[in-house]
């Protein structure tokens, strides 16, 4: 139905007016208005009076006429606008109908689609698990590609063995390469996963090939380091057999060092290799024999070219202290520069763990280099066959070497200048010398004792005095103290005093003990001819003045003198075992088998002597015979005139002058 419009709008409004106004001056007639309280409107009016109002109602103005014809046709539009809102709602509602049908038709397509996907996300899950275990079984082939081998499969359901690794063929690959690396790497990787998933079949028949590829290539690192350090020698031995002045043998740039730089990667990519993975049982071999092939062909260079210049060091001089000061300072420097070349080879020092389980060297030469001074890794082993030139041109002459300055001077050069000095401040680079220098310790000190004992033996034990030894005192007007001493006490201390620093403690004090008897002994029998040249008194003071000196000048040594020996007396068992002769086969309690058994143990003795305590006791026993003498020397005037006395006793006038002589004689002596 259409809308009215504004004009039409006013007009009902006034219609409107003019009809309450016309029900207003009259009353109403008709029944159907009792009801209603309120003035009835113009559409209830008409409404009501509609069906009669054709009939009965009279003609009506124009304008009211006109309006009604209006008002029939918005009543037609109105019931035409609700015939067609009722079809609108019909379409409406089929439309709703079909969209919940497409709704529904969406939702099990959808539904369909979210199966097809979850059914398609297991599938690959499916095929992603079926799928990720198989590199690991077929890289077997190109891996041995890699790897210069060869992967042979069986056909045979029956074989022991269903794949076999070839060996590889030496020189077709370059182990340093990083495909070579790479391979290894994947081996490891697979290697790793296959370990964790041994419930797959034929896992450990592919763990076994793995394991063989990387015995093979640990094969191949080895033969290529071994065949690069032969390749090394072969060009210093090349080089150095071409020229007439030999060069520096430690000079980092010489043929001897930077040919072997040129090797450093075949012997780095082995230690890697063994050092970042766990190989194969029997691996560990590979690395010992790399290493004993570079100490061969180091010792090989080097030790002809040490050995010469040692020798010809020491052939320069006859001063042993000079040979030994120079030497070591070469071998330190030796050390050091093999030290450097070590660790550049291998890319990590001597001391890592991968080079700490080297065997030790065997050598068949019983002149070489001690078998107990090669224990330890293998370049502690090259360090101390190339010091060994040295060991051998320095203990012929500590051998024959007797003065005891000379032997002190070589243990302290060695100890302070080398051990002190150049050894310990460069560390791990040079530690391995301390076992040689120690042991050229070892033959000095060795030496030194047999000559103190020869000393001590020679010049305290078996001196003889000469006349002008005992000229005493008149040897006490010498302006130096150590020219009034007896010889033997000089040598004693002088002896004493030197060795001291340069032997073991416990060394030195059966020294000391010794030479201090032995010197006792000396100047008691030097007083003892004193005695008889001179005189008591001269040979008592003699005697207390050097075992004074001898016990003041022992005392800063921090020894104890006190000797504790054990031994066994075999008395009780050489008695028993005479009366076994006798009384063998006899059954009684006293048998002689039954007393072998209970009386036939020996005893031990245990004796104990100070040889301080018998210095002291000496001392005293001089010290009491030199009194007495004196006491006796100073009261012998008063014994003669006693005896005088005694003999004029008969003569009566003359006994009381004797008596007051006597008396103040007496006086004066007291």
């Amino acid at each position: 139905m259409a809308l009215l419009t504004t004009e039409q709008e006013a007009l009902l409004a006034s219609l409107e007016r003019v009809w309450q106004q016309h029900l207003g001056a009259t009353s109403a007639k008709d029944a159907t208005t009792a009801f209603s309280k309120a003035p009835m409107s113009l559409k209830n009016y008409y409404a009501s009076h509609v069906s009669t109002a054709s009939a009965t109602a009279p003609l009506l103005p124009p304008a009211v006429d006109a309006f009604h014809q209006r008002a029939v046709a918005c009543v037609n539009a109105s019931n035409a606008v609700v015939e067609h809102t009722q079809a609108s709602l019909g379409l409406l509602q089929e439309m709703e109908d079909r969209h919940a049908s497409v709704v529904a038709l969406t939702g099990a397509l959808y539904e369909s689609f979210e199966t097809l996907l979850h059914e398609l996300d297991a599938l690959e899950g499916k095929l992603k698990a079926m799928s990720t275990p198989l590199p690991y079984f077929t890289r077997i082939s190109s891996l041995a590609k890699s790897l210069g081998s060869h992967i042979d499969f069986s056909s045979k359901p029956d074989a022991s063995v269903h794949v076999h690794v070839r060996p590889y063929t030496f020189g077709t690959i370059d182990p340093t390469a990083p495909a070579f690396t790479e391979a290894i790497r994947v081996i490891d990787e697979c290697t790793g996963y296959l370990q964790e998933h041994m419930e797959f079949k034929d896992t450990e028949m592919y763990l076994a090939a793995y394991n063989q590829l990387l015995l093979h290539a640990s094969h191949c690192l080895k033969d290529y380091a071994i065949a690069a350090l032969e390749s090394a020698k072969d060009h210093v031995a090349a080089a150095n057999s071409k020229r007439t002045v030999h060069a520096d043998i430690l000079d980092p740039a010489s043929t001897y060092y930077a040919q072997f730089q040129v090797a450093a990667p075949a012997c780095q990519a082995i230690a890697k290799h063994l050092e970042q993975r766990t190989v194969t049982p029997g691996s560990e071999q590979f690395m010992l024999d790399v290493l004993d092939a570079y100490v061969g062909q180091r010792v090989a260079l080097l030790l002809p070219a040490v050995t010469t210049h040692l020798h010809a060091l020491d052939g320069s001089t006859s001063d042993l202290v000079h040979v030994l000061r120079v030497g070591c300072q070469f071998l330190v420097r030796m050390c050091q520069a093999e030290h450097t070349l070590f660790t550049n080879m291998f890319g990590a020092p001597p001391s890592a763990s991968i080079f700490a389980s080297t065997p030790l060297y065997e050598d068949d030469d019983d002149d070489d280099v001690a078998a107990d001074e090669l224990d330890g890794n293998a370049f502690q082993r090259l360090v101390l066959q190339l010091c060994y030139p040295l060991y051998q041109c320095i203990r012929p002459r500590m051998i024959h070497e007797q003065d005891l300055e000379i032997l002190c001077e070589s243990i302290e050069v060695l100890r302070s200048e080398i051990m002190e000095a150049q050894i310990r401040p460069r560390g791990v680079a040079t530690e391995v010398l301390e076992a040689a220098i120690e042991r050229m310790v070892g033959d000095a000190q060795e030496r030194l004792i047999l000559c103190t004992q020869k000393f001590i033996r020679d010049e305290i034990e078996g001196f003889y005095p000469s006349p002008s030894d005992l000229d005493y005192p008149a040897k006490l007007q010498a302006t130096s103290v150590y020219a009034t001493w007896y010889p033997t006490l000089e040598h004693t201390l002088m002896c004493l005093s030197k060795v001291y620093r340069y032997l073991h403690m416990h060394i030195f004090t059966e020294l000391a003990q010794d030479a201090v008897s032995i010197c006792t002994a000396s100047l008691k029998m030097a007083a003892a001819d004193l005695t008889a040249q001179k005189g008591p008194c001269d040979g008592g003071l003699f005697l207390v003045k050097h075992l004074l000196t001898l016990r003041e000048r022992i005392t800063p040594f921090d020894i104890q003198f006190s000797i504790t020996e054990k031994s066994l007396d075999f008395t009780s068992t050489t008695d028993a075992m005479g009366n076994v002769l006798s009384d063998a086969f006899s059954l009684s309690l006293d048998n002689s088998v039954l007393g072998l058994l209970t009386h036939g143990i020996p005893h031990v003795n245990t004796t104990t002597s100070d040889v301080k305590k018998d210095l002291e006791h000496e001392l005293k026993k001089a010290c009491t015979t030199f009194i007495e003498f004196g006491l006796l020397m100073a009261a012998r005037p008063l014994s003669t005139l006693l005896r005088k006395a005694q003999v004029a006793k008969a003569l009566p006038p003359l006994r009381r002058l004797a008596e007051c002589r006597c008396r103040n004689l007496a006086h004066r002596l007291l």
